[in-house]
């Protein structure tokens, strides 16, 4: 049975802007993102790491995943501290990748009116992104 690389578009990526299968492509896998993620480091889950996160993506974009709260979960996990872009071998752009996964994310995952808050006051207080000490 072959299975279909069309994503489904009701329970996957849209088509404005979905993370490019290009720079997913980039990646080998190889684990040096995952020393330097804070938030692996903390969480332990592969899912909640750099590499964990593109395999997501990639099967979101394929149809594999669906885009749901608990695939949602593991990129709102992310600091954007892209300390995983400098000790990447092989350039993977992930700071592209994670801004067009978060802005499917926020226009595709309908949030509690307590999440809608709480994300509104936490851009408030922190509107400029901050480097993470690796």
């Amino acid at each position: 049975m072959q299975t279909s690389t069309v994503p489904n578009l009701d329970t996957g990526f849209d088509r404005q802007n979905p993370p490019d299968p290009k720079l997913i492509d980039a990646c080998v896998h190889c684990g040096f993102c995952l020393s330097t993620c804070p938030s692996y480091r903390v969480l332990g889950t592969e899912m909640d790491s750099p590499r964990g996160r593109i395999y997501l993506m990639d099967g979101i974009n394929t149809g594999e995943i669906e885009l749901n709260a608990t695939s949602s979960q593991h990129f709102d996990t992310c600091l954007g501290c892209l300390s995983c872009v400098t000790t990447c071998p092989s350039g993977v752009a992930y700071d592209q990748l994670i801004e067009a996964t978060r802005s499917q994310v926020e226009r595709n995952q309908e949030r509690s009116l307590p999440e809608k808050l709480l994300r509104k006051l936490i851009l408030r207080c922190f509107p400029i992104p901050i480097a993470c000490a690796g």
